[in-house]
């Protein structure tokens, strides 16, 4: 086999074996930033392999129609003996056809979907702005509404929404950690990094790599926030304006809001959170798993010549 086709074995057990395994080693949130620095790495690996692999073929394709030798293309490619008859000019320009069409389709398609996702959240906090009253806080909007609800959408500028009801709900220091949680969504470009992964989850909905890292972030960006609110305000007005939040309540897809995605599992980390000793661990498997993930391509490169 050639280096083509390894990177495509690579990057396909990436896509079905990694998301289990990653689920396991980053659900604790003991070191949320190093989870989503996993994801996003095994993510960028097997989008990369496939992009690497469609290049070396395009390359080997564009070489066969110069030399006329396009079977020895295919031979390369796959491992094939040398003699084996093969079509020659007409494989070659079949092979680079399908591979930029089907590459062009699907940039298309994850274009389109974050483009809409942008537009979407953009148009929420619009919005907001009108429907709201500004506050004395930069970018927090209150609206009236009976159920107590916080989130931010990204626009031009950002908007932190609060209703009435959460206002009633949270006392002074709960609010004050509540909206550093969304502060550190927007100060962190949680919402762009989302939108990309929902793009490519709703493109690309077959490979379980992305639904499952879309879904994985999320979680992990929840926690990022978590940590930031609480080194400022403190652990418990953190965990009791989420539990304050926490309830049936429909928020906008656009949006992330503090009680708004896996509030159990984050109570309890907020409650009992890890050790320095479970952080180290977990940090030195996960940065394990992000160096043998880019070392990957160069090994199999180095045994295929």
């Amino acid at each position: 086999m050639t280096t083509a086709l390894w990177l495509v074995v690579y990057g396909g057990v990436l896509t079905w074996l990694a998301p289990p395994l990653l689920k396991r080693l980053t659900r604790s949130g003991a070191t949320p930033h190093m989870g989503i620095a996993a994801w996003l790495t095994v993510l960028a690996a097997a989008l990369l392999s496939w992009i690497g692999a469609v290049a070396l073929g395009a390359v080997a394709a564009v070489d066969g129609i110069k030399d006329s030798s396009a079977v020895t293309l295919c031979l390369k490619l796959f491992g094939l003996d040398q003699r084996a008859p093969l079509p020659g000019l007409l494989g070659s320009v079949v092979l680079i056809v399908t591979a930029v069409a089907v590459s062009a389709v699907v940039l298309r398609r994850v274009g389109r979907s974050v483009l809409g996702l942008r537009a979407r959240s953009h148009e929420h906090a619009r919005e907001a702005r009108m429907i709201g009253h500004p506050t004395d806080r930069p970018g927090v909007i209150v609206v009236d509404a009976h159920r107590p609800a916080a989130y931010c959408v990204a626009g031009k500028p950002n908007a932190i929404v609060v209703t009435t009801g959460a206002l009633d709900a949270l006392d002074r220091s709960q609010l004050s950690a509540v909206l550093a949680h969304e502060n550190a969504h927007i100060a962190g470009h949680h919402h762009q990094v989302l939108m990309v992964l929902r793009g490519l989850a709703t493109s690309l909905p077959r490979l379980p790599l992305f639904p499952a890292a879309a879904d994985a972030v999320a979680d992990l960006l929840e926690m990022c926030a978590d940590d930031a609110a609480a080194r400022r305000f403190g652990t418990r007005p953190l965990l009791a304006g989420l539990l304050t939040l926490a309830g049936p309540q429909r928020l906008p897809a656009d949006g992330l809001a503090a009680a708004g995605t896996a509030v159990l599992a984050r109570a309890l980390r907020l409650a009992d959170p890890a050790q320095p000793g479970m952080q180290w661990r977990q940090r030195i498997v996960l940065g394990a798993t992000i160096v043998s993930t880019v070392s990957a391509p160069a090994v199999i490169d180095l045994l295929c010549h």
